[in-house]
């Protein structure tokens, strides 16, 4: 067990066998005392230039207690989940009906200064922290990187403790800071659907006329997390209209900026692995995808073509989600004309052209079938998916909704009901039905 772990669960145990009427006197008692465990820790066994640092949450960005500019807001917002195609091994079709639900609203700001959190989402004032996706979460959420906040609590949304390494200023004047940092910032999914639409949102207000002293003799810097794939990086490549550097920020590491454009999360994606989803947890805004989807349109020269290929996205066997009778599965798909592609072997750019090149797409659930994005209108996409009940199925159908692809869900047989990301195994007896016409 990590020192500072152990520190922490002394700390919070001495709080609690203090009488009760002296742990509600003193709202911050138990701050006080992790806090406390903290300098103990730092003292007597040092820090290695970080350690555990004990912060006030806050539940709004004006309770920072900091100047910011607001430079633009898109309020009362809601999106729309279309309906959800399930395929099971009876050859049977179920339809689930549309959902609508509200999303966030959007606020993009300007801090003069602010400190950010590599790999998280989170704005920090001294002793005082924001984090949109913590204050949403319940108590049967996973906590976002757990490994950097070592201890939240749920229930009141008052304290968080963080495990972080030495910080670090930003302080140039010279330069506009944008910042791209999230929590699953590395995976293509998130960094596609969460942080690029809040990446355009932010290039398209700031080249505002009411915004341009803000831009005006600055070099802009996108802040962005450590082991960011090149596709993700790809992207930028393709969206962003003017010239910008990239300055990599650690894991866990805090670093004060000057001049910092920060734009809100669109939506929340909140982790519930265990549990019967509910929708609102993980709610896809299309707002963001459409501002995606259209921008890469509007950069890429994609020829007006019928589309032809048959495309099966082999998975890598280590990966979470795997299919057991993989070999079985491709060895079909081939024999019907099926290309096997690997999309990690592929730039952004090539990703986007087989995609939009392809009749019909057909893999595993993972992070690939974010492509379907770029797919073209009335084509087809079927993912295989474990039957699990967190199992969401409104992760890939806003993308669908957005391109006009006809998405399948088919159901497949987990090899054992633990987790989502649970192997499974694919009955074909009845995937002819499904590639009719295809």
């Amino acid at each position: 067990m990590r020192i500072s772990k152990v520190f922490r669960i002394v700390a919070k145990s001495f709080y609690m066998l203090l009488p009760k009427v002296i742990r509600e006197q003193y709202k911050e008692s138990e701050l006080y005392f992790i806090d406390l465990a903290r300098k103990v820790k730092n003292r007597y066994l040092g820090t290695s230039g970080g350690g555990l640092h004990v912060l006030q949450f806050v539940k709004s960005i004006d309770k920072l207690d900091i100047q910011y500019e607001t430079l633009a807001s898109i309020k009362t917002r809601k999106s729309r989940l279309g309906s959800v195609v399930l395929f099971d091994k009876t050859g049977n079709y179920t339809k689930l009906d549309e959902i609508e639900e509200n999303v966030l609203d959007i606020d993009l700001y300007f801090f003069k200064e602010i400190t950010v959190l590599g790999n998280t989402d989170a704005l920090i004032n001294g002793h005082e922290l924001y984090h949109q996706e913590l204050l949403a979460m319940k108590e049967h959420h996973d906590l976002k990187r757990s490994d950097i906040f070592s201890y939240f609590d749920r229930k009141d949304k008052s304290i968080v403790s963080i495990s972080m390494s030495k910080s670090q200023d930003l302080t140039n004047i010279d330069i506009l800071y944008i910042s791209l940092l999230k929590e699953h910032s590395q995976n293509y999914y998130h960094w596609t659907t969460e942080i690029i639409p809040r990446a355009l949102f932010s290039i398209k207000e700031l080249s505002k006329k009411e915004n341009s002293q803000i831009f005006e003799n600055k070099s802009i810097v996108f802040l962005i997390d450590e082991n960011i794939p090149k596709q993700c990086l790809e992207i930028l490549k393709v969206i962003v209209p003017f010239k910008y550097n990239l300055t990599t920020i650690k894991k866990g590491k805090l670093y004060t900026c000057n001049n910092l454009v920060y734009c809100s999360p669109f939506w929340q994606s909140l982790d519930n692995t265990s549990g019967n989803l509910e929708q609102e947890e993980f709610f896809v805004d299309t707002y963001g995808l459409k501002l995606f989807h259209e921008e890469i349109f509007n950069c890429l020269a994609l020829p007006k073509e019928e589309p032809f290929r048959k495309i099966y996205l082999r998975r890598k066997s280590t990966q979470m989600r795997s299919i057991v009778n993989t070999k079985q599965v491709e060895d079909f798909f081939i024999n019907h004309g099926f290309e096997i592609v690997e999309t990690e072997k592929l730039i952004f750019t090539e990703q986007v052209k087989l995609f939009y090149e392809s009749k019909v797409v057909v893999g595993a659930s993972g992070a690939t079938f974010t492509n379907i994005l770029f797919m073209q209108p009335n084509t087809k996409a079927i993912i295989f998916y474990p039957s699990h009940p967190s199992i969401n199925h409104g992760i890939f159908q806003p993308l669908a909704d957005v391109s006009g692809v006809k998405l399948i869900h088919y159901k497949t047989i987990p090899s054992d009901e633990k987790s989502i990301h649970s192997n499974f195994m694919v009955d074909l007896s009845k995937i002819q039905i499904i590639l009719k016409g295809c």
